[in-house]
């Protein structure tokens, strides 16, 4: 699919406000629906979940069966080897929040990195490839433990979509090809990586020869996991057959993680994030996410500037302000957040109002600052992501992200059952004074320490109106997450532009470290010279989050599958 409405359109009408030209309602990455709604970046994955539903499941069934469609349709992006995050608000009005985020192994150091450089300083990044880079995947666990508690139907009856999928094969997008040339430029600078790493080199790029768009991948070695994982429940993957093979794998080939960690992981159960933008409440996911604060924070400030006029683009001064407080947040973030079963975090303060009013009245509606002016400290002490979005006739809504981090994660893989493994190490601070692959500046809040659970972007979100879900959204792409939710989500609620308008409208985003505002595309030159105009310094990369969002329309339900990774919602 030709991704021209990318560009949609900004037609300058001048300071006062400005226009758009957005893709039509009946785009094929918008769905409608009366009772039920699945929103994912693939539409194998959505129809999947669409499958489980119209057979009688909630959405935690439909959840599960998404998840693991995504394994085998996004396989660059998540998959059992990585882990992450659900929320579910059910119609009682309960909430949940899992958190299956990955851990780091037993024998895991803080100064690991600094010393697995110095011994091959021409080698990859060895938080980011190979063996070493592996935390202990959770996302199985975490399906496993949703789908026994809160799900109806067996496990077995919930992966057959995905193993189908697996089994039979399907045609990649234009989302794959793309993914796949961007992680061949790593297996031709490092040539090592086609013998250690070998299975994503042959199996997804071809040994180099890579798939256009429309060729079928057929994953047999996946479709017989996901068949011994439906028999026989998570512990053939944490404590059978499956997690042998991994910690076998990972000790021949230099890395940490062994059988004793993967037989003792466990999700965890969370506290939620409730805060109030103006007249709805949010939902938000706690730490070891980030999304969840950062995205509080940042609404928080921006609350106590007027709200602009509806379906106007009054951006010119928004979203200076919307940078300022972006700025705000994510330096808060770099200098306090890590896993609070190991530091300490003031989330109550940097989640008061009182704290976001002092923060706004520290900007500047005509200039930016200096950078070490952002949050509450002076300066730090030191892209492969998947979203969905559920609701189901039984007035259930469930949000979740999860990863594999970057694409193919570390590129380390268990051959005979396709399971492609994780580089969630590099979400900690794992040299420090250096960013990460997202180009994120952390401190040693989130220093690498058995057990723990790096930081992490996430933010499933569900927003409720008068104590009823209308708004779930989420996204994936680093810290670009963060900024590509609120974007999206004060599109609708502060502007009321129509879902399709808000996830094609401009997105700024800026993570306070480098000190650059990035852009989702080239900005419409008025914005520009308004940004640039305020001191801001434009970057020459585009950043920004896939979103994938369901909106309460009327008595049912619209959803959208954000088509810069060619995902289709499904609805009934």
């Amino acid at each position: 699919m030709k991704q021209i409405w990318l560009g949609c359109v900004l037609l300058a009408t001048g300071l006062s406000g400005a226009v758009f030209a957005c893709p039509p309602s009946d785009a094929d990455w918008i769905a409608r629906g009366k009772t039920e709604m699945v929103a994912a970046d693939s539409e194998f994955a959505s129809k999947a979940g669409l499958e489980i539903l119209k057979a009688g499941g909630n959405a935690i069934d439909a959840a599960v069966a998404v998840s693991f469609a995504l394994a085998v349709t996004r396989p660059y992006s998540t998959g059992p080897g990585g882990g992450g995050f659900m929320i579910a608000r059910f119609a009682d009005g309960r909430i949940i929040v899992e958190d299956f985020r990955e851990t780091a192994p037993a024998a895991a150091t803080p100064d690991m990195y600094v010393e697995a450089r110095r011994n091959n300083p021409d080698g990859p990044s060895p938080s980011e490839f190979g063996h070493l880079a592996v935390a202990v995947p959770g996302l199985v666990a975490g399906r496993c433990q949703a789908l026994a508690q809160w799900g109806t139907m067996p496990l077995a009856k919930v992966l057959q979509p995905a193993i189908r999928l697996a089994r039979d094969g399907y045609a990649v997008d234009d989302d794959y090809v793309r993914a796949t040339r961007e992680v061949l430029e790593t297996y031709e600078k490092h040539p090592a990586l086609k013998d250690t790493c070998g299975y994503v080199y042959r199996t997804h790029l071809g040994s180099g020869k890579l798939r256009q768009a429309e060729d079928r991948l057929v994953q047999p070695e996946l479709a017989r996991l996901l068949e011994a994982l439906a028999v026989e429940g998570a512990d053939f993957f944490y404590k059978g057959v499956l997690g042998k093979a991994v910690a076998e794998a990972v000790k021949q080939n230099g890395g940490i993680l062994t059988q004793s960690d993967m037989a003792g992981y466990a999700p965890k159960m969370r506290d939620p994030i409730l805060c109030t933008y103006r007249e709805y409440q949010l939902i938000l996911m706690p730490l070891p996410s980030s999304g969840g604060i950062a995205i509080g924070e940042t609404l928080n400030i921006y609350e106590n500037f007027p709200r602009p006029p509806h379906l106007r683009f009054e951006s010119f001064h928004d979203e200076h302000i919307l940078i300022e407080a972006m700025k705000h947040a994510f330096a808060d973030r770099a200098f306090w957040l890590g896993d609070r079963d190991f530091v300490e975090v003031p989330t109550k303060r940097l989640l008061s109002k009182e704290y976001a009013a002092t923060l706004s009245r520290r900007i500047d509606i005509e200039r930016t600052r200096e950078i070490n002016l952002y949050g509450s400290v002076d300066s730090p002490r030191d892209s492969g992501t998947s979203h969905f979005c559920i609701v189901d006739r039984f007035g259930n809504a469930v949000v979740s992200t999860e990863t594999i981090n970057t694409y193919f994660g570390s590129l380390a893989a268990i051959e005979e059952w396709g399971l492609i493994l994780n580089n969630e190490m590099d979400d900690f601070t794992t040299e420090p004074g250096k960013s990460n692959a997202f180009g994120l500046v952390q401190s040693t809040a989130n220093a690498i320490e058995p057990g723990k659970r790096p930081l992490s972007s996430m933010s499933p979100t569900i927003v409720l109106h008068e104590d009823e879900p209308v708004f779930l959204l989420g996204a994936s792409g680093g810290p670009g997450i963060i900024s590509s939710v609120l974007n999206v989500f004060l599109y609708v609620v502060d502007l009321h532009f129509p879902l399709q308008w808000a996830i094609g409208a401009p997105r700024p985003h800026h993570q306070w470290q480098p000190d650059l505002v990035y852009f989702d595309r080239d900005p419409h030159p008025d914005i520009a010279a308004y940004v640039i105009g305020r001191g801001h310094k434009l970057a020459d990369q585009h950043k920004t989050g896939v979103v994938q969002a369901i909106l309460r329309d009327g008595e049912g339900w619209i959803g959208a599958s954000d088509p810069r990774k060619g995902g289709k919602p499904a609805g009934d």
